[in-house]
C-alpha cells in the first residue's frame, strides 16, 4: 500500500483545478448521470448501484460517486473520467488531469464491454459494435470473459476449451478487424486469449 498522501484539488496546478472546477457541475448533473448510465456503465456496473439509477445519484453522491463506486477510484478522478468519456475532454487534458491526480491513467485505459449496447470502449473512444450478437456468439462470449475479470492481460478460452484452433483463430481475426487502438490475440498455450494496446498510427 502506498505511503503518499492522497492528491487534494487545492495541489493541483491552477490552470487543471480550474478545468476540474469547471467540470464538476456539468458531470454531477441528471443529464450526464443518464448518459452514463445508459451508455458507459455496464449490466454489471448498475448491479453494483443496485440496479435503480435514481436511488444511486444520490445514495453514491451523483455521478461521480456513482462512477467512482462502479469502477474505483477517488471523486476527482470520477470526474476526470466521466467527462471524458462524455467527450467533454480531449485526450491531452484527460491525461495531465490524472497525472496530477497520481496513480496515472485509470479505468480509461482498459477496455470495457457494454453487453446492452453491444459496445467496446477503449480509453473514452467507441473501437468496436457488435450489431448482431445472435450471429457473432464467439465474439461476444471472449468480450464477456474479459469483462467479468477486469480485463486482465490473459482470460480462458470461453469457445473452444483449448481445442479447434482454427475456430480461435478465426474468431480473433474477425474480432480484430477494424480495431485501431486494441488487438487480440491467440496465446501460445492454445488455452487462452490477450489482448494488448497498439501505438495509434501517426
Amino acid at each position: 500500500m502506498s505511503d503518499q498522501p492522497p492528491i487534494r484539488r487545492s495541489d493541483l496546478p491552477e490552470n487543471l483545478r480550474q478545468k476540474l472546477d469547471e467540470l464538476e457541475p456539468r458531470v454531477q448533473s441528471n443529464p450526464a448521470a443518464l448518459a452514463i448510465w445508459e451508455r458507459h456503465l455496464t449490466a454489471a456496473d448498475r448491479k453494483t448501484l443496485g440496479d435503480d439509477l435514481y436511488q444511486a445519484w444520490k445514495q453514491y453522491g451523483r455521478t461521480a460517486g456513482m462512477w467512482a463506486a462502479a469502477r474505483g477510484g477517488a471523486k476527482e478522478r470520477a470526474i476526470v473520467e466521466v467527462a471524458y468519456a462524455l467527450d467533454w475532454l480531449d485526450t491531452k487534458t484527460y491525461r495531465q488531469l490524472l497525472d496530477a491526480l497520481g496513480g496515472g491513467p485509470g479505468e480509461g485505459r482498459r477496455p470495457r464491454w457494454n453487453a446492452d449496447t453491444g459496445e467496446l470502449w477503449f480509453d473514452g473512444e467507441l473501437i468496436r459494435s457488435v450489431k448482431h450478437p445472435a450471429q457473432a456468439k464467439n465474439i461476444v462470449r471472449i468480450l464477456a470473459a474479459f469483462e467479468e475479470n477486469r480485463w486482465p492481460p490473459r482470460a480462458y478460452d470461453p469457445i473452444t476449451s483449448g481445442g479447434e484452433s482454427d475456430t480461435r483463430r478465426r474468431t480473433i481475426e474477425t474480432l480484430n478487424k477494424g480495431l485501431t487502438r486494441i488487438r487480440f490475440t491467440c496465446t501460445g498455450d492454445g488455452e487462452s486469449f490477450g489482448w494488448e494496446e497498439i501505438e495509434p498510427r501517426s
